[in-house]
């Protein structure tokens, strides 16, 4: 394809090396960009309630969701590690937080009695809960499992 170029204008070499080097850096960031695999996962962790929790979650193929409570000291200590692991799996897995206090209807629904509690899920169903804090490595872990299949099933993580 070629374009008309305005009368008595011609391109010089550096020019033209310029338009090159600009179009092989774009070529080049479009291929170093992540695979998009889980369009919720947007690397934070996102704030849920009962009016927005089975509309999220129902739109996810894997996800962590923490169950907290403003007034737990464990529940402030997991706040870091859950903003580090959504950054580290950021397009692969959503990850979520629900206060308990503000949300009566979906806490009830899982039965939360303690927390911190984190709830895996995969396609919409809840696979697996971790109760108590627990260390990066073992919910990087959990998530790991989660993305590979071997967590399919509902069970305790304990």
């Amino acid at each position: 394809m070629r374009f008309a170029q305005p009368k008595g204008y011609t391109m010089s070499d550096d020019e033209l090396a310029e338009i090159r080097r600009r179009k092989m850096q774009a070529m080049m960031r479009q291929a170093a960009a992540p695979k998009v695999e889980e369009p919720m996962a947007n690397g934070q962790v996102n704030l849920l309630t009962d009016g927005t929790f089975w509309q999220v979650i129902s739109k996810t193929s894997t996800a962590m969701v923490d169950f907290f409570g403003e007034w737990c000291g464990p529940c402030r200590a997991l706040a870091p590690t859950f903003v580090e692991l959504a950054r580290e799996w950021a397009g692969k897995v959503f990850f979520g937080k629900i206060d308990i206090d503000r949300n009566p209807v979906t806490t009830a629904q899982f039965g939360i009695q303690s927390v911190p509690m984190v709830v895996a899920f995969k396609a919409g169903r809840p696979v697996g809960s971790l109760p108590g804090l627990r260390s990066f490595g073992e919910y990087d872990a959990i998530v790991e499992q989660l993305r590979s299949g071997r967590l399919s099933e509902r069970s305790d993580l304990i």
